[in-house]
């Protein structure tokens, strides 16, 4: 029994260490630790926090509209308000067609301020593109104290994998509200509109030639709807308010329909 278990042992160490990522050349400069475990005051706290915020419930999720880039891009977002309609958890999802890294950023809250973000993606800019996890810890002023990464071949790999500790990189949540709130690059102006199979759908973005775009599917063509059909050149570029909700199709493919629109 003995000699088995010393085979088993090496084995499960081979396949662990194979399976996580070392350190690569990135953007983050390693910072040498001796220490097993990363720990500075606080940190239990904020863990035991977030793993709160995680196991809630009762949380609502709001969802942003789904963007679109011409090149590929795509981004949206989900805020879980709790009771009082406070903002505990931000999740952002992107895919970057620049540099064909995708995956998704996290946000945890308390009083309003960042605790912890989680950056979740495949890096395809290190020489082996792996899955990265980062994660970024703040004190209560919302100031970056330090960060630890690990890496993997496989995402379901990387719970498996230690931690060590990196160069602090504070994880800004300013794109995720601008998603959230359709401002910035995500603003919600008239587009235009475009028709697919049976269905026509509003197109609202940014007011440039080449950047994110959103769709909703019209079911009603009443109020300002139909002031747009009616002289579109006109409203080009014409912020508007939008109402939305997503449904599933038979496909199972995500879509957004349009509830309600007025004209700024």
């Amino acid at each position: 029994m003995k000699a088995i278990i010393q085979l088993i042992i090496p084995s499960a160490v081979i396949i662990l260490t194979s399976a996580c990522g070392g350190k690569q050349d990135s953007t983050s400069k390693s910072v040498e630790t001796n220490h097993k475990e990363l720990i500075f005051s606080g940190k239990e706290s904020i863990e035991a926090h977030v793993a709160a915020i995680d196991n809630d419930q009762e949380l609502v999720p709001a969802n942003s509209l789904m963007y679109s880039h011409p090149d590929g891009s795509t981004a949206e977002a989900t805020a879980y308000l709790d009771q009082k309609e406070t903002i505990m958890k931000i999740e952002e999802r992107f895919n970057d067609a620049k540099t064909g890294n995708f995956g998704r950023r996290i946000f945890y809250f308390e009083n309003g301020k960042r605790i912890l973000t989680k950056e979740i993606y495949q890096d395809n800019t290190l020489k082996k593109p792996a899955f990265v996890e980062r994660q970024s810890f703040y004190d209560k002023n919302d100031k970056i104290q330090y960060s630890q990464v690990r890496e993997a071949e496989f995402e379901e790999n990387l719970e498996m994998c230690t931690f060590r500790m990196t160069e602090a990189v504070d994880c800004p949540v300013k794109r995720a509200m601008q998603i959230l709130n359709q401002e910035g690059p995500f603003a919600t102006t008239f587009q235009g509109f475009v028709s697919g199979g049976d269905m026509d759908f509003l197109i609202v973005g940014e007011d440039v030639p080449e950047g994110y775009t959103s769709s909703l599917a019209i079911q009603h063509k009443e109020g300002d709807i139909q002031k747009l059909l009616a002289n579109q050149r006109a409203y080009v570029g014409k912020k508007l308010k939008v109402q939305f909700e997503r449904m599933v199709d038979h496909r199972d493919m995500e879509f957004q329909v349009l509830l309600a629109l007025s004209i700024d």
